[in-house]
């Protein structure tokens, strides 16, 4: 029999020395196995063979290897060297440390030949790694001696309901498992029931943190000891296939775990930080994939207006939204929708998030050559009728996008933006035509997710001083005043929320729509016809979510606005389909156009008052930021904002934020005034809903034309006369 080949024994190492100094042959060596075919241990079989005592073996090892031999009885080690290496590590790897200091560490193990612990060791401590012999059973006792029988894992409590099985391919039966692998199952296990979209495991400077984001809030699971630290990453990175040994780069990895009976993906992203690795494993569950616009709780409104997104045959439909505001799973309610054996639907996403059956989906792989804008070429060669772009991030993948909209394909794709207008600019912005992207733009959805009110401890209740504002709003708006609070319960983990639901903007282009955009129309007048079409914004759709108990405002402030809203009976003209200029207008047609300039230097505000004053006849209301400018609307019809950027307290991006989230404001023209002209702050302005913009210094001349641009010439017509 040849020698070590059909057998490997956990310590092997000293067979192959025994043979090696010619202390052993190979068929005493074959004989030994034969005879003790059941043992894993060498000195284990030499022992019961009476062939060599445990004395023998440790002289053997320390004189003739010349390697130390540690009598682990008498180790009395300091708490510093026990807590340097963590108790589940030591089990895991049956190894105990002997000694440290600044430089080196000595380790006592039974298998004297593993490399592989050894850089482990090395990167665990940052020390050179000094191996000692001992025997199996010793380090053991040593180790129930020095941790004790079972790490802190095994006492922790993590709050839920643990009727769950979880478990990764090539793992032991969970009575088998090692503390530390039970550990990570059970938080995986508990983030997928709880319903999570990612995990977080972060090291503090006294313990490690679990949390969990549920609902798009991150909420903890459970506070571990530090030492727990490294075992618990080195766990997740095994089961990612990521480098155990690499802790000082960022490294991206996936796994699968069986949940309850059904797989799991996780795409996992370790990064070191100052005080230890940080984990995030995003959780993709297949299942949330089949969904449809229904199970989104879409209301049936907005699910019409959705039907007839989705419905067109060619053209760009784009989701639009901030990262978390599932666009994604928008996407692929549609796709499911669309799917069945008369469509060729193809996919480009980076990543694929989940995999859908009837689908040809392509991962991005720019190593490979594979962008959205290359696989975008190639699929136009693959006769596809759906044509799905995970993202439109450049101008090229837009302009291919284009041209396979206009050449009989319809296109899904998502775009950063924070509404349907700030889209448009933005496809300006990327130096789209906007001849063309008038004519193959079909729809765009805007879109965000608001927390659900618990419908087990969800009761109505009487509008407080500011939801009593929003009265004449929901009126307006056709909806019966309703509002509703939640005193929380064990079914929302006493948080008042369960779940979430989406909050939409849809406009969708009709011939005039594209009429208009085809001849560069500004966007006020875009956003008017919208109006006289019924489009609704976020902030209005969301009523709608409040008076059915769905949310509450305090949740739509979190997500859409973050500002007291302009009362409806003071601005008189909330929900209405006509801009500010037009409503004021009608009120005093002799009444002059009144104009906020928001600046934060008092000589800038009074020279261009002067000016709008005297060449305009306007007139004009100051304010300071941009709070003291809401608090302005909150009195005044104002028919145009000047405002700076860079201003205390509110700029004037944040500021005009608020005005575009608020049905009361969102149609007043706003001229923004920056001191850059750079091209990317061109776009800040243009996505957030600047109307126009000047650079700092301007002159009286320039300024005078902008503002009569953006004033209705009819209206400052029937005030002058």
């Amino acid at each position: 029999m040849e020698f070590g080949k059909n057998r490997r024994l956990a310590d092997q190492w000293l067979p192959d020395a025994l043979i090696n100094i010619k202390l052993l042959t190979h068929a005493e060596y074959s004989e030994l196995l034969g005879r003790f075919s059941n043992e894993n241990s060498f000195i284990d079989i030499l022992a019961k063979s009476q062939l060599m005592t445990r004395s023998q073996v440790a002289d053997f090892v320390e004189n003739i290897l010349q390697i130390p031999y540690s009598k682990l009885d008498t180790l009395k080690p300091s708490k510093e060297l026990i807590a340097e290496i963590p108790g589940e590590f030591c089990r895991e790897a049956k190894i105990i440390p002997t000694f440290s200091d600044s430089s080196e560490i000595h380790i006592a193990t039974s298998n004297l030949l593993d490399l592989k612990l050894e850089r482990r060791i090395r990167f665990l401590t940052g020390k050179m790694v000094i191996t000692e012999f001992a025997f199996q059973e010793d380090i053991l006792k040593a180790i129930a001696k020095l941790y004790g029988t079972a790490e802190p894992t095994e006492k922790l409590t993590i709050h839920g309901n643990k009727e769950y099985e979880i478990r990764v391919d090539g793992d032991l039966a969970s009575e088998e498992q090692s503390p530390i692998v039970r550990l990570v199952n059970r938080i995986i296990g508990e983030g997928i029931f709880q319903g999570a979209s990612d995990i977080h495991i972060e090291a503090k400077q006294e313990q490690v943190l679990a949390r969990v984001r549920i609902d798009g809030i991150l909420q903890n699971l459970v506070e571990l000891p530090k030492s727990q630290h490294s075992a618990l990453i080195g766990r997740i990175k095994i089961i990612s296939h990521l480098d155990i040994a690499e802790s000082r780069k960022p490294q991206d990895g996936k796994a699968r775990v069986n949940y309850n009976g059904h797989d799991i993906d996780l795409r996992v992203s370790v990064v070191p930080t100052s005080l230890g690795e940080k984990v995030v494993i995003r959780i993709l569950d297949n299942r949330k994939a089949q969904i449809s616009f229904e199970q989104m709780g879409v209301p049936a409104r907005n699910r019409s207006l959705m039907d007839r997104a989705f419905d067109f045959k060619e053209g760009i439909v784009l989701v639009t939204g901030p990262t978390g505001s599932g666009k994604s799973t928008t996407l692929y309610a549609a796709l499911n929708k669309m799917r069945s054996t008369a469509n060729n639907i193809m996919t480009i996403e980076d990543p694929i998030e989940y995999r859908l059956e009837g689908i040809n989906q392509v991962q991005v792989n720019r190593k490979a050559g594979i962008t959205f804008a290359t696989a975008l070429r190639s699929f136009l060669r693959q006769d596809p009728d759906v044509i799905l772009v995970g993202e439109i991030r450049d101008s090229e993948t837009a302009e291919i996008a284009i041209q396979a909209a206009l050449t009989g394909h319809l296109v899904l794709s998502t775009l950063h933006t924070n509404g349907t207008f700030a889209t448009l600019t933005r496809l300006q912005d990327m130096g789209i035509d906007f001849v063309q992207a008038a004519e193959s733009l079909q729809a765009i959805v805007a879109q965000r997710l608001v927390r659900r009110l618990c419908s087990q401890c969800k009761v109505e209740k009487k509008p407080d001083k500011l939801e009593a504002k929003l009265i004449p709003m929901i009126k307006k708006l056709g909806y019966e005043p309703a509002f509703y609070e939640t005193e929380g319960c064990s079914h929302c983990n006493f948080s008042g929320y369960k779940g979430r639901v989406g909050v939409y903007e849809i406009l969708i282009f009709d011939n005039d729509m594209k009429t208009l955009l085809s001849k560069e129309a500004n966007l006020l007048e875009a956003r008017r016809i919208a109006r006289e079409r019924g489009f609704r914004n976020l902030y209005e759709d969301a009523m709608g979510l409040i008076v059915d108990g769905v949310t509450d405002y305090r949740e739509i402030m979190r997500v859409i606005n973050t500002d007291t809203p302009i009362s409806v009976e003071d601005r008189g003209n909330t929900g209405s389909s006509q801009p500010a200029a037009e409503a004021a207008k009608e009120s005093d047609p002799t009444t002059p156009p009144k104009i906020l300039v928001v600046e934060d230097e008092r000589v800038q505000r009074t020279m261009a008052r002067r000016a709008l004053e005297k060449k305009i006849g306007v007139t004009v209301v100051e304010a300071e930021d941009g709070l003291e400018a809401l608090e302005v609307l909150e009195h005044e019809k104002i028919d145009l904002i000047i405002s700076d950027v860079l201003m205390p307290r509110m700029d004037g991006l944040e500021f005009i934020q608020h005005l575009r989230f608020n049905a009361a404001t969102a149609d007043i023209p706003v001229l923004i005034v920056t001191a850059s002209d750079e091209e990317d702050n061109e776009k800040k302005m243009r996505e957030v809903g600047a109307d126009d913009y000047l650079v700092k210094p301007y002159t009286t001349k320039v300024l005078l034309e902008r503002v009569r641009r953006l004033l209705d010439d009819k209206v400052m017509n029937a005030r002058q006369e």
